[in-house]
């Protein structure tokens, strides 16, 4: 009895160990002991694919902005300033000269009341190179003249030189009274800037002597008065102030 109850249980055993074999499915060789973490990655033996580049893709393009337009402003309309143009208005009909003078010939003459402009002007401010017509430039010296603008910032013109007055105008004279003659011999000092000399008598001008000449006779002077000559050097822009000698009557 005890035999077989031995027997039983060895066989149990047995059938037990087979069992245990058999649901574990161990594989032939055992993995080398280690800690699985640190062993080495498997490596793949498979021929590398082909790399596709990679497709653009659409660029979206930036959105126009809207760009705020500015209108412009309003220009306001400008205001009354002062009178910029130099300006004379004579007071009365004037001569308008070659020059800055009353010896200096008339060229025309200006309306009283009428602005011109004005070009230039001499030193004083007392004369006014003016726009008179056209191409017309000529000098106004009115002393009731009103100006308006920068008149005494003009730029201060040249003018023409005239002659100056001789030095000297001396005079001798023969009255013959049986033979009824009277002739009168002047004589003068020269001056720059003139082309002649002109001698007047009682205020009527009898000769034009051209220089060098310095003197001129009288040949038919009147008798029984008194008589007044005149010398005034001249050119072509003017005259000198006259010089006059006195000569008495040949009775």
């Amino acid at each position: 009895m005890i035999k077989m109850t031995t027997l039983y249980r060895l066989i149990g055993i047995t059938l037990v160990t087979a069992f245990a074999l058999t649901s574990c499915n161990l594989p032939a060789t055992a993995a080398p002991a280690g800690n699985p973490a640190t062993q080495p990655p498997a490596v793949s033996l498979m021929a590398p694919t082909a790399t596709q580049p990679p497709v653009p893709t659409a660029t979206t393009a930036p959105a126009a902005t809207a760009t705020a337009t500015v209108a412009p402003t309003a220009m306001l309309a400008p205001t009354a300033t002062t009178q910029l143009t130099a300006q004379v208005i004579p007071s009365i009909n004037a001569y308008c000269r070659k020059g800055p003078g009353s010896n200096y010939y008339e060229i025309t003459f200006l309306q009283a009341g009428t602005a011109y402009n004005v070009v230039g002007r001499n030193s004083l401010n007392t004369w006014w190179l003016v726009q008179a017509s056209g191409n017309v430039t000529c000098w106004m010296g009115d002393p009731g003249t009103t100006q308006q603008g920068p008149v005494d910032q003009a730029a201060i013109a040249p003018a023409q030189p005239l002659p100056v007055t001789p030095a000297t105008f001396v005079d001798s004279y023969n009255c013959d009274a049986t033979l009824h003659t009277f002739s009168v011999l002047f004589s003068w000092s020269a001056v720059a800037n003139a082309t002649g000399y002109r001698i007047y008598r009682n205020g009527t001008q009898i000769a034009d002597v051209a220089p060098p000449a310095t003197a001129y006779t009288d040949s038919s002077a009147p008798q029984g008065t008194n008589l007044v000559y005149g010398l005034e050097a001249h050119n072509d822009y003017g005259v000198a102030a006259r010089k006059s000698v006195s000569v008495p009557s040949c009775n």
